[in-house]
């Protein structure tokens, strides 16, 4: 057995191999041990080992049988073992340095509960000598559902029934996970740069061009229209030079926050992808995974309203509730932990305009068919008289 690095037509993938009885290799397939494998690799190479370009990483002894796939997604093909742990085969490769293994080794380092239990990774350096995730291993979390299921439900919930409080509980234990993440990477906590702020800031101002350049849709033209009001808001990205950073999440929304057995932790650390690879290793302000949340919470309102009967006013009020909520508790909670100098809550209003932005250019390029959360929202951020 195996793991090799090919190049196919969409880049590269890091694909399990197994020698067949003739000698040659092929593509291992789930149930033919390839993972159980690689769980007894890193059960006997505790701490950190190098293999010719590859660099494994574990921190478990525990091993496991039994092997069921449970599909591939964008970028991994995973594979369960023995109700334990999840292997993730990386089927499309980021180009390195990939920002995960860092970032999760911060944070076992520290303590930190908030995610599914790490047993290990393996990273391959590329030619260029820059280190990508080739391979991971976590906790199995049975039963868990991403924030796209449960949040919609509490929020459809909280509406139809008038009865906010589930919705706002929920909201406030993730952000409390989202405060104590924060604090767990605190270690890594430098100052941004004006260069820093500068790059923000235009990169915020390019993207409503490229906005404003797209086909018609409701959020284009809302764009178009409020262009410099819109321009104005993102403009205060650049007065960020001075302010504390942290190695963050980066690409933080309720998608990667699971509920599981009454708990939420946090998943994927691969860095935000509309991103390059040298950019999405550097550090963020806090208030850049908080408005990643927060301005999910309100798509999350949208995807109710599309597929229940609410009451426009009872949406709306719960919207409102449940991201006031979340404010709240995360600001709390950081400074409980001794942190509240991370986070700038005036930079949560041009994260939150450039964040639905990408959305409207992620809809246009990929899924035509989420462009009516953008087209919901972009008015709806406007309207709620953000300082400009």
């Amino acid at each position: 057995m195996r793991l090799a690095v090919v190049a196919h037509s969409d880049g590269r993938a890091a694909l399990p191999m197994l020698r067949t009885a003739d000698g040659q290799w092929r593509r291992a397939r789930s149930g033919e041990g390839v993972a159980e494998a690689l769980l007894r690799l890193l059960a006997e190479a505790t701490g950190t080992t190098t293999r010719g370009s590859f660099t494994i990483r574990s921190w478990t002894h525990r091993i496991a049988v039994g092997e069921r796939s449970i599909g591939v997604d964008q970028t991994n093909e995973s594979v369960i073992v023995g109700d334990a742990a999840v292997v993730k085969w990386a089927t499309h490769l980021q180009d390195g340095p990939h920002p995960a293994p860092r970032r999760i080794a911060v944070l076992r380092d520290a303590g930190f509960g908030g995610i599914p239990q790490p047993w290990g990774l393996v990273t391959w350096r590329q030619p260029d000598g820059a280190e990508t995730l080739v391979a991971s291993v976590d906790q199995y979390l049975p039963g868990a559902v991403d924030g796209w299921t449960w949040a919609v439900q509490l929020i459809t919930d909280a509406a139809r029934d008038r009865r906010p409080g589930p919705a706002i509980d929920a909201a406030r234990d993730v952000a409390a996970l989202v405060a104590e993440l924060h604090a767990a990477l605190a270690s890594t906590a430098t100052v941004a740069t004006m260069s820093d702020a500068q790059r923000w800031r235009d990169a915020a101002l390019n993207t409503l061009e490229s906005v404003c350049s797209l086909e018609d849709s409701h959020a284009v033209r809302v764009a178009r229209a409020r262009r410099g009001e819109v321009a104005k808001v993102l403009d205060r990205l650049g007065e960020l030079g001075g302010s504390p950073v942290i190695e963050g999440h980066g690409d933080l929304h309720v998608g990667q926050i699971l509920r599981a057995d009454g708990r939420f932790v946090v998943t994927d650390f691969d860095g935000n992808p509309v991103l390059q690879a040298r950019e999405r290793i550097l550090p963020i302000p806090a208030a850049l995974d908080v408005a990643g949340m927060v301005q999910s919470l309100s798509h999350a309102a949208v995807v109710a309203r599309k597929y229940t009967a609410l009451d426009p006013q009872a949406l709306a009020e719960v919207d409102t509730q449940v991201r006031a909520a979340f404010l709240d508790a995360y600001t709390a909670r950081i400074g409980q932990l001794g942190h509240a100098g991370l986070y700038d809550p005036d930079a949560v209003a041009p994260f939150r305009t450039q964040q639905v932005l990408r959305e409207i250019i992620y809809a246009a390029s990929h899924l035509p068919r989420w462009m009516y959360v953008p087209d919901a929202a972009l008015p709806a951020l406007l309207g709620e008289g953000i300082p400009t």
